[in-house]
């Protein structure tokens, strides 16, 4: 019966599936309006510092073997680290690849502090309740291009005669901060919200405007993640954790748990959380024209650097938190729903939240949504639980 099982888990032809030329097409975009309803109506006289302004994403990218292509270039990047740091340990460690699909993405993100306008009523109202530029968080910028690589398959760990469903993602990403792209995405997709003048630095202004960095800056991070799902209680359910590494402008090691109900082609979780720089994006075709899942997740980071928060280390002319200012252990949080309707279209969903990451009397814990719609092109999976 185990082999059965096994057996049922590969491709038909019993080798790892090829990937196509294109596989799909993304757009995913975060937004704290997108997760409005979920906050009270009164959050403003209950919490004069509540953050309705956190942050904003727009990820563009396509999928298949034209995702890894040389001409890139952060494809060739990323196959160096990889062959340096990872390769050889995985395929020497008894993982049974199944699968191999390439991810190339436009992206941009952007984090502001909870006023981004000193125009309007609000900021007078939260200053005169005791709010300070000074105690929250600076704006900063990310504005690159992401190349990742997802290797799916099964693993036998040691002392075990199961094997595990395993995903492993490594990316690439090289861009700009300080170029600030996410000011003109925020007010492109932030509905009623304030124009944030704040974004432009003024120096004449007795508190801090503008980005972390004063000046654009080269920026880039490796990344280096898995799942691996440990329980399957019933058909199509499946708990999972998800350790994870991030070096380069934002600099930690974590730890994730994901539960909740999966796709028919799904042997571990597709993270459904937020589009920053080091969450993968997928793209799997159901076995049936419609499909869905519903999953949530938390994570706990040790950060050692963010550059969102530090900038350069005391080189930024602004608001910035040194080391010691900025938490050492943060969580986030999401809850997420996936819909995939005649093996084209798939949407995306999730709610997410995050600690605090600085020390500060705001105290605040920010709530955003995610938005994803891909356009699928690639074949349907063979999935564990059809």
């Amino acid at each position: 019966m185990f082999g059965f099982i096994c057996l049922c888990c590969l491709p038909h032809d019993g080798l790892a599936q090829p990937q196509v030329d294109l596989a799909g097409i993304e757009i995913s975009i975060d937004q704290d309006g997108f997760a409005d309803w979920v906050r009270k109506t009164n959050k403003e006289e209950e919490n004069p510092f509540y953050d309705d302004n956190y942050t904003v994403a727009l990820r563009i990218g396509i999928f298949g073997e034209y995702a890894n292509s040389y001409y890139l270039g952060l494809p060739w990047v990323r196959e160096k680290i990889d062959g340096f740091l990872i390769d050889n340990l995985l395929y020497n460690g008894d993982f049974r690849q199944k699968q191999e699909s390439h991810n190339f993405v436009f992206t941009a993100n952007g984090f502001s502090p909870t006023h981004i306008s000193d125009e309007v009523a609000e900021y007078d109202d939260a200053v005169a309740n005791g709010y300070s530029l000074f105690n929250d968080r600076p704006f900063s910028t990310f504005t690159g291009f992401r190349s990742t690589r997802r290797l799916e398959g099964t693993k036998r760990f040691v002392h075990s005669a199961k094997l595990f469903e395993m995903g492993v993602n490594t990316s690439f990403a090289f861009g700009l901060g300080g170029l600030g792209m996410a000011k003109g995405i925020d007010n492109l997709f932030g509905g009623r919200r304030v124009d944030g003048n704040l974004w432009k630095r003024d120096e004449d202004k007795p508190y801090p405007t503008g980005q972390v960095l004063k000046n654009v800056f080269p920026l880039f991070q490796y990344s280096l993640s898995s799942e691996i799902a440990v329980w399957t209680p019933i058909r199509k359910i499946v708990l999972q954790v998800r350790p994870e590494i991030n070096l380069g402008y934002y600099t930690d090691i974590a730890f994730g748990i994901d539960f909740g109900k999966v796709m028919s082609v799904e042997g571990v979780i597709d993270n459904l959380s937020y589009t920053d720089v080091n969450n993968p994006s997928l793209a799997k075709v159901n076995d049936d024209d419609f499909g869905f899942s519903l999953v949530g997740g938390i994570t706990g980071r040790a950060v050692l650097y963010n550059y969102h928060l530090n900038g350069l280390y005391g080189k930024s002319k602004g608001n910035y938190y040194t080391f010691a200012d900025t938490r050492k252990l943060i969580y986030d949080a999401y809850v997420g729903v996936k819909i995939q309707i005649l093996q084209t279209v798939d949407i995306t969903y999730s709610v997410n939240t995050r600690f605090s990451e600085f020390k500060s009397p705001l105290k605040v814990n920010p709530i955003w949504g995610t938005i994803s719609l891909k356009y699928l092109m690639g074949p349907a999976g063979v999935g564990c639980h059809n």
